[in-house]
């Protein structure tokens, strides 16, 4: 089973590699405070032939730290070309990454030759309407919804139906900690109200990644065992090692998770990274089990379904083997080998 899945996944990223060209994305995160943004942004980065990267917007809390971290991973990659919007302060959080980058400062990135730009919000509004028939976005959520939903508000929602939607939000049967019951997931209780917004937009395709999948999403074993042997070879494993680090000593360890991790045996809960992924081989989910749900969230927070008043939404609620870690360990070798290489 685990070599049939390796396979299909590696028969995939050749057939991409060799046909396909960036698809103009935009990535929403809020990046800093638990390690899976990270992730995400260095595996975006790292596939530039998959997602062609508009737009990075910082989303809720102290969205100025937030832009460093992008900004000096964006340095490191030398991709001065993708802008940083900062979406508003919402107030202070705990940042365990931030260390990392604080001698990293916007001033400086943009002396390297990147762009701020200080109303994030209205920087997001006028790349996200650039979609159009002859030129679809790849939209990743991986934040609270707090910035999509304002400038949706804005925009003729015929756009929208050009814009895929990618995001990581929402406990539809299980919950946090493998739990039988949904839970209030992070991503909308922050923001219910505007999650509310985004989840009842009309969306060229909405692919979802909730807890029912993302809590298994850690990578470990002879993947990262693997990973670290590149270290002194790739600057980017060397920036995923260093930042990582950076976080857990600053407080990660103490963030929940399934398995236990350490820079030395494997990562945290990598929860975003599963809507990159989804993004990346939309409409493939060979590891996947996915149904078409009609989706609303509750007032109280949760994401249920009604199929008088949800939206249809493509929700990956399981994997296809009976072992969940078959299937993210097999998406991990996919993930960090492709930061190996890009």
């Amino acid at each position: 089973m685990k070599i049939n899945l390796y396979s299909s996944i590696n028969l995939i990223i050749l057939i991409i590699e060799i046909n396909a060209y960036g698809t103009p994305t935009i990535l929403d995160t809020d990046i800093g405070t638990d390690y899976d943004d990270q992730m995400a942004l260095t595996y975006i980065l790292s596939n530039p032939t998959i997602f062609d990267l508009k737009l990075v917007v910082c989303s809720t809390y102290n969205t100025t730290a937030r832009a460093q971290i992008v900004a000096k991973t964006l340095s490191i990659f030398g991709r001065f070309n993708v802008p940083i919007a900062i979406g508003r302060n919402t107030g202070t959080q705990n940042m365990p990454e931030y260390e990392w980058a604080q001698n990293y400062t916007l001033d400086l990135f943009e002396k390297d030759g990147g762009t701020i730009y200080e109303n994030g919000e209205q920087a997001f509004l006028k790349e996200i309407i650039k979609a159009n028939r002859n030129n679809t976005y790849i939209m990743i959520e991986i934040s609270p919804e707090t910035s999509l939903s304002h400038v949706i508000q804005y925009i003729d929602p015929n756009i929208l139906k050009y814009v895929r939607l990618f995001a990581r939000a929402g406990s539809i049967y299980v919950g946090y900690g493998n739990s039988s019951q949904p839970s209030k997931e992070y991503n909308i209780v922050v923001d219910v109200h505007d999650s509310q917004i985004v989840f009842n937009s009309s969306w060229a395709y909405f692919g979802l990644a909730p807890l029912d999948t993302t809590i298994f999403m850690q990578f470990y074993g002879q993947p990262w065992l693997n990973f670290l042997s590149f270290a002194n070879q790739s600057k980017h494993v060397q920036l995923v090692l260093d930042s990582y680090t950076t976080w857990y000593n600053s407080g990660g360890k103490s963030y929940e998770a399934l398995k236990s991790f350490s820079p030395q045996t494997g990562t945290s809960t990598m929860y975003d990274v599963l809507a990159v992924f989804l993004a990346a081989y939309c409409p493939a989910t060979f590891s996947m089990i996915t149904k078409n749900l009609s989706l609303i969230i509750t007032d109280d927070g949760y994401t249920t379904i009604n199929s008088t008043l949800g939206k249809q939404i493509n929700a990956s609620i399981a994997f296809t083997t009976p072992d969940p870690y078959l299937s993210t360990q097999a998406i991990g070798a996919t993930v960090l080998n492709s930061i190996i290489s890009g």
